[in-house]
């Protein structure tokens, strides 16, 4: 009997008990019309891997599709090929809902059907675009389950020609072409070197894999995926990714999905970001020196316990249709960045935002939604010394909408925000009116009215034969295939009516010097969009009435002149020129709508706004000449600034924002990376004959304007005004 009672004694702490695991389907929200977004689900607490605790994973699916009508549709989730590994263990199943609302603006508009000419492959010879899964250094296979971790290695390191001792990849570009596949890799993705530009044909018909339960994102240290690495940890110049997904198969509990670091002209367009299992540390990584000035236009992100998480201070990110669900701790965790957010749809039970990180994180969120959140959560959270700026915010489930503590003191808002910010308004010469955003019209970005790709007029490798190619175009789209183009001289370039959409694919010439000038000079009611105009080497001279849209472009100069038409500037530079001496000057014809703008120039104001109307989403100079100059009853609207002061003013009594007879609103952040450098004026202001100025703290660091306002140009009606405020769903 004693001998029975020690081995009972000696196997009972070696017993367990069986348990049960809820996977769970999340609610996740669509517009009519959207691609339906991942089934992401998520299984109840357990320690240690996946692996030890499951094999396979569950069945997800859904009768709704793209051309459903509102409503509600179960997300049916089973137990399809999931099976527990410890004996007696059970599997419990809950489904979820697919709420499909009405289209409307906010939230991503993802585009699954991308097709791209011909002639694509063909540009010059030596970095033309690869086809990853038809080229003669290495071939992806795009099955799913096939172990690309190889194949990838070659692809992104230039077969080797691309290492960690490459910090410029300017003159050997990389341009890769995923076709419809899902390719598959237990490995991380690294690209080392700036230059690059990935494209798919939408994100979930060209998606990247990380396979389940792959090693290297199960050591309990948190791993990059999609991994390029910094170039002197502020040179990621030139760095784009189109139309593609990026999917964290199950059982991955340390992979962070996307890392980025794009610097000044740097964009994430059309992408959708999701774990299988809702389980990795942030999908997007906002934490490595430096990220940004980027843009992120319609990119979705499904499941991990954060959609992003920023730990920089350096530099500014800009957010214009935002999609986050199914976050487990809180969808933005904003440490420190300056973010600039607009058209954001968050539908999630846990926090929407926390903003924090002393007073280094400045926000500003517009036309945005926050949905389906725990009464018991905020939904909106400021610590002390964060700034955020709000304007028509929706808000639905979240007990306290917001709690801005970034005073010290707790304000509270409930319900649906009109408009709201932190701390006091500033105004010089209109403080005793009510403080207020100018709410100028503000104008989507349009997009191009392609006609088929087989359609397309395709430039020749010799740019001499351009002008004539464009100008005698029976199409009205014109294309350059990637690659590395030679020019001599300077070749003119007069863009006729009938051409609405020149697309560049990121190409480049050998040098960045001038090397087009393309004059718009027509009168027609479609604008003309320019895709990708070649960095630094294009030159843009705007005399007619004609729209022009640019995006993803860093150009020589822009030059135009009063009469010209409206501009919209899309994670853009308006003039790169060498010795930093051309101004930008807008005029009273103008309407210019800019989202993530980079200005750069040394020796002269960045913008002169003479009686312009212009509004901007994101807008960064590290330049200490001023930086805003408005003249001649202009108007301008700020959502977010980044003034980086890297010299000492030239002359004291500067100021960052020049001001005469005009109206202003601002929100935004000026950094002072060494005493005395920083402006002692952040505005100096003139209204008829009377200047005031208004002082910054001191000129030895860095601090925010977290709202300010003028008048002094005019205002736009009630009316307009009152059509404004968020309306509830």
């Amino acid at each position: 009997m004693k001998s029975a009672f020690l081995i009972l004694q000696f196997l009972l702490p070696f017993q367990t008990t069986a348990s049960t695991y809820t996977v769970t389907a999340p609610h996740l929200t669509m517009h009519v019309g959207d691609p339906v977004p991942p089934l992401v689900f998520n299984i109840s607490a357990y320690s240690g891997s996946y692996a030890s605790h499951f094999t396979g994973e569950p069945a997800r699916s859904t009768l709704a599709t793209s051309s459903s009508p509102a409503g509600s549709y179960p997300i049916i989730i089973a137990q399809g090929s999931l099976k527990t590994v410890g004996p007696g263990d059970k599997l419990r199943f809950v489904n979820g809902i697919l709420e499909i609302i009405p289209a409307d603006p906010i939230g991503a508009q993802l585009t699954n059907e991308i097709t791209y000419p011909l002639g694509f492959f063909n540009g010059p010879t030596g970095h033309s675009a690869i086809d990853v899964s038809n080229n003669s250094t290495a071939n992806l296979v795009g099955d799913c389950v096939t172990d690309n971790s190889t194949a990838f290695g070659l692809l992104l390191s230039q077969n080797g020609t691309r290492t960690s001792a490459t910090t410029n990849g300017a003159l050997t570009p990389l341009y890769l072409y995923f076709p419809p596949g899902c390719y598959a890799t237990s490995q991380p993705l690294i690209i080392y070197g700036n230059t690059w530009t990935l494209w798919g044909a939408g994100p979930q018909r060209s998606y990247i894999r990380l396979l389940p339960n792959s090693s290297a994102f199960n050591t309990g240290t948190v791993t990059q995926f999609f991994s390029p690495q910094s170039v002197l940890k502020n040179e990621n110049f030139r760095e784009y990714v189109y139309n593609i997904g990026f999917d964290i198969g199950s059982g991955n509990p340390d992979a962070i999905p996307f890392t980025t670091i794009q610097n000044n002209s740097g964009a994430v367009r059309n992408v959708q970001i999701w774990a299988d299992d809702s389980i990795c540390p942030y999908g997007i990584n906002l934490r490595r020196a430096y990220p940004g000035p980027m843009l992120f236009k319609n990119v979705a992100v499904y499941g991990c316990k954060m959609a992003y998480s920023a730990g920089q201070g350096e530099y500014s990110i800009t957010f214009e249709n935002f999609t986050t669900e199914a976050q487990t701790t809180t969808a933005l965790d904003n440490h420190f960045i300056k973010a600039s957010i607009r058209h954001w749809l968050s539908d999630n039970t846990v926090q929407a935002l926390h903003v924090y990180g002393s007073m280094i994180a400045n926000v500003a969120i517009l036309d945005s939604e926050i949905l389906n959140g725990d009464s018991s959560t905020t939904g909106i959270v400021v610590d002390k010394g964060g700034a955020l700026y709000l304007k028509n915010l929706i808000s639905t489930g979240y007990g306290p909408t917001e709690i801005d503590a970034g005073t010290g003191t707790a304000v509270i808002r409930t319900g649906n925000i009109e408009q709201a910010w932190t701390d006091s308004a500033q105004s010089l010469f209109n403080y005793a009116q009510a403080p207020d955003s100018l709410r100028l019209a503000v104008q989507e970005t349009p997009s191009p009215d392609d006609p088929a790709v087989s359609q397309w007029t395709r430039l020749s490798n010799s740019v001499a034969n351009w002008p004539a190619q464009i100008v005698n175009s029976a199409s009205a789209t014109v294309y350059a295939p990637p690659g590395m183009y030679f020019a001599i001289g300077t070749v003119q370039i007069s863009i006729p009516d009938a051409v609405n959409h020149l697309e560049f694919y990121q190409s480049k010439f050998t040098t960045p010097s001038a090397q087009i000038v393309l004059t718009i000079a027509g009168s027609s009611n479609r604008p003309l969009i320019i895709d990708g105009c070649p960095y630094e080497s294009c030159q843009i001279v705007h005399t007619g009435r004609r729209a022009i849209v640019l995006r993803d472009t860093t150009l020589h100069s822009y030059t135009g002149q009063d009469g010209a038409g409206d501009l919209y500037i899309e994670d853009s530079i308006l003039s790169a020129s060498a010795n930093g001496n051309i101004a930008v000057n807008f005029y009273p014809s103008q309407h210019i709508w800019a989202r993530q703008l980079n200005l750069e120039q040394r020796n002269v104001e960045k913008f002169n706004c003479s009686g312009c109307k212009i509004w901007i989403l994101g807008y960064k100079t590290e330049q200490d000449t001023p930086s805003i100059v408005l003249t001649n009853r202009a108007q301008a609207e700020i959502f977010g600034f980044f003034f980086y002061q890297l010299a000492v003013p030239a002359i004291g009594g500067t100021a960052n924002i020049y001001l005469t007879d005009s109206s202003l609103f601002a929100t935004g952040w000026t950094q002072v990376d060494l005493p005395g450098r920083g402006q002692p004026n952040w505005i100096i202001e003139s209204q008829g004959a009377t200047a005031l100025s208004l002082a910054t703290r001191d000129v030895n660091s860095s601090q925010q304007l977290n709202m300010f306002y003028s008048y002094g140009g005019g205002r736009t009606s009630g009316a307009q005004q009152l059509n404004e405020k968020p309306k509830g769903r």
